[in-house]
């Protein structure tokens, strides 16, 4: 079974395998450069879920002829007074939509003023800066430095696609 990224981050790729190896055997995932057509920190659970609708449905353009197409979008939503991180999943087969979300946490009110109107590049590096360590969306992610390792963004974007792939793996109730 072949499934596409929408992306080439390495964390958004792992975290496909492991869902999709959830439920299914003999699984290849291959990521591919799509873009998202939305800020680099979406401030919005619709903004977010843009991004991830751009990632799965343009993929089969660049991939025609996988089974699955898979987009993943991280963002900001405000929930009473307070941002909270998570990311959106969809997966995308024929013509079909699964969506599903991660766990979400508080964002520190510092690190949300330092990305919030931040290109990419400036945000990254605003990242690793506040919690001095290199690379941190590229590995463990925020919420990895925040729980001391007990959760990661790979491990959070798993389970957002593994919510999405409800819609797949028990059809009969859809």
């Amino acid at each position: 079974m072949l499934v596409v990224v929408g992306s080439t981050s390495k964390v958004k790729i792992e975290a496909t395998r492991c869902a999709f190896e959830t439920f299914f055997d003999d699984v290849e995932v291959k990521g591919i450069r799509v873009p998202s057509g939305v800020n680099p920190f979406p401030l919005s659970d619709e903004e977010a879920l843009r991004g991830a609708l751009n990632r799965a449905t343009q993929s089969p353009e660049v991939e025609p002829g996988a089974d699955y197409y898979v987009g993943l979008e991280g963002g900001l939503t405000q929930i009473g007074e307070w941002m909270v991180v998570k990311q959106l999943a969809v997966v995308v087969r024929d013509e079909e939509v699964g969506l599903g979300v991660s766990p979400g946490y508080m964002c520190p009110d510092k690190l949300y003023r330092l990305i919030v109107k931040a290109s990419d590049a400036v945000g990254r590096r605003a990242i690793d800066e506040y919690f001095n360590e290199p690379e941190v969306l590229s590995g463990q992610g925020p919420i990895g430095v925040l729980t001391g390792g007990r959760m990661s963004r790979t491990h959070a974007s798993t389970e957002a696609v593994v919510c999405a792939l409800t819609r797949f793996v028990s059809p009969q109730y859809y």
